[in-house]
C-alpha cells in the first residue's frame, strides 16, 4: 500500500502547462527551456530543428514527427523557407515524474517519426484533451497516456536491434552517399532489387529513391546556409553531375532556387 501510495504522489507531481493547435505554423523559435519540458507533434509541412550545433530536418511525410524540448541543449527551429508552414501541435508540463521518465530512457532526446500506423496528432489531441479538462481523473488520465505514448516512441527508437538490423545498417549507407548503386545495396543485402525497395517502403514509407533525395536536399540546406561554396561544387559534393539539374530538383523540393534559399538564411539569427 506504501508503494502504490508513493507512486500516486509521484505522478501528481506532473503538472501540465500549456498546450498548442495550429494548422498554419512559421514560428522561428531560439531559446533555452529552463524548468519545463515540451513534447512537440508536427505534420503536413516542413521544419528545421536544431539541438545546440546538431540539426535535423522534418520532412513532410504522412506519420508525421514527435520532437522534444527540455532544458539543456539550445533549441532552435524555423521553417526552411521563409513561406513555409506546417501543421504544429504541442504539450508543456514540469515535474518530478520527467526525471523518471528521463532515467529510465522513456524521454526523447531528439526527433523521430512517429511508428507506423500511429496517428500522432490525434494521440497528442486525446492526451492534451485530458490535460485540459477539469473531471476527477482527467489528470490521471492524461499522465497516463503521456507515459503511454513516450513508452511507444522509446519501443519504436529500440525496434532496429530486434529484426531491423538490416534497416539500420542500410540508411547508415544512405547517409553517407548520396549516389547509392541500388542493385549494389540489393545484392548486400541479399536480395532483389524489387524486394529492397518494397521492404524499404514498408518499414519507412518513403521508396528509396525518395528517402535519397532528401537526404541529398536536407545536405544541400546545409551547405547553402553555412558555406559559401559554388553551386558547381555543392552539387558535385551531392552526387550531381549538373549544377542545374541539383538546381531544379532543389527547387520541386524546396520551393524555392538555391540561391534564395542561401539568402533567405542571412536573415535567420545565429
Amino acid at each position: 500500500m506504501h508503494k502504490r501510495t508513493h507512486l500516486l504522489h509521484n505522478r501528481s507531481n506532473l503538472t501540465f502547462l500549456a498546450s498548442s493547435n495550429q494548422q498554419s505554423y512559421s514560428l522561428h523559435l531560439d531559446k533555452h527551456l529552463l524548468g519545463y519540458y515540451t513534447l512537440q507533434f508536427i505534420c503536413q509541412g516542413e521544419l528545421e530543428v536544431l539541438y545546440d550545433e546538431e540539426s535535423f530536418f522534418l520532412d513532410d511525410r504522412s506519420s508525421g514527427w514527435f520532437f522534444p524540448a527540455y532544458p539543456g541543449p539550445r533549441l532552435r527551429f524555423h521553417p526552411p523557407t521563409p513561406e513555409s508552414t506546417w501543421w504544429h501541435r504541442h504539450l508543456a508540463f514540469q515535474g518530478e515524474l520527467i526525471e523518471t521518465w528521463r532515467a529510465g530512457g522513456l524521454w526523447p532526446l531528439e526527433p523521430q517519426p512517429a511508428p507506423v500506423g500511429m496517428d500522432g496528432g490525434a494521440c497528442l489531441d486525446e492526451i492534451t484533451g485530458f490535460a485540459n479538462a477539469t473531471s476527477r481523473w482527467s489528470h490521471e488520465q492524461a499522465v497516463n497516456g503521456l507515459e503511454a505514448l513516450l513508452l511507444k516512441l522509446a519501443v519504436a527508437r529500440d525496434a532496429p536491434s530486434e529484426g531491423r538490423s538490416w534497416l539500420t545498417s542500410l540508411l547508415e549507407q544512405l547517409s553517407h552517399n548520396f549516389a547509392p548503386d541500388y542493385c549494389q545495396l540489393a545484392q548486400q543485402q541479399g536480395c532483389s532489387l524489387a524486394t529492397l525497395r518494397r521492404r524499404f517502403k514498408d518499414a519507412t514509407g518513403q521508396t528509396l529513391h525518395e528517402f535519397v533525395i532528401a537526404q541529398r536536399i536536407a545536405r544541400a540546406r546545409k551547405l547553402l546556409a553555412e558555406t559559401d561554396l559554388p553551386l558547381r561544387q555543392l552539387a558535385a559534393q551531392l552526387g550531381y553531375d549538373s549544377e542545374f539539374f541539383f538546381a531544379r530538383q532543389f527547387k520541386q523540393v524546396a520551393q524555392v532556387t538555391p540561391g534564395e534559399y542561401r539568402r533567405s538564411r542571412l536573415f535567420i539569427p545565429p
